[in-house]
């Protein structure tokens, strides 16, 4: 694959989708007073999301979970070689942005509401699971190949789901899982 191919199959899997990726202008929004003497849209984020956490969090989380200096996201692609037709899987590497911390703060905090009998830790575990599975004549082991799951999650119910939960209302998680999962430029 040469370079105008890897650009072809990235634009086709990827950024031409503006359900998923909208451009970011660059030019200064307009504002009363005196205008600051650099504007970036990624230091207006850092400042809103460092403003709600230090609003909503405790001083001792808030700080350890406001991200300074940050950086952009990196977008890739890898190429699906097991396909027939060649195309490109998008990657979006997040380490080091401006909600960062906070994700993985709140990662952290909502990972025990989602295990249950029914999930499942790596393949390893998997597989042992299949290995010990018993399937009658009349039964069929199906298996689905799920194009796009986490980039066509509705956001907004997920969130209304998750903050419904006595737990996270209790620990105050309500506003963060908001702010991490709206705010992405």
């Amino acid at each position: 694959m040469d370079k105008s191919d890897y650009v072809r199959l990235f634009k086709e899997s990827s950024i031409n989708d503006e359900t998923k990726f909208a451009p970011v202008s660059l030019e200064r929004p307009k504002t009363r007073g005196r205008p600051p003497k650099i504007y970036h849209p990624l230091l207006q984020k850092e400042k809103e999301v460092s403003s709600a956490v230090q609003r909503i969090l405790p001083k001792s989380i808030a700080d350890s979970v406001v991200q300074k200096g940050s950086r952009l996201a990196h977008l890739y692609g890898l190429p699906k070689t097991h396909k027939k037709k060649l195309a490109m899987r998008p990657i979006l590497s997040a380490t080091g942005t401006y909600n960062y911390k906070l994700a993985k703060w709140l990662d952290e905090k909502l990972k025990p509401l989602s295990v249950n009998e029914h999930t499942v830790s790596d393949i390893f575990v998997f597989a042992d699971e299949l290995r010990e599975m018993k399937i009658k004549d009349r039964e069929v082991l199906v298996s689905y190949d799920v194009s796009s799951l986490f980039t066509n999650v509705p956001v907004d119910e997920t969130i209304e789901s998750i903050t419904q939960r006595e737990p996270l209302k209790m620990t105050g998680l309500t506003e963060s899982t908001i702010l991490t999962s709206r705010s992405q430029i």
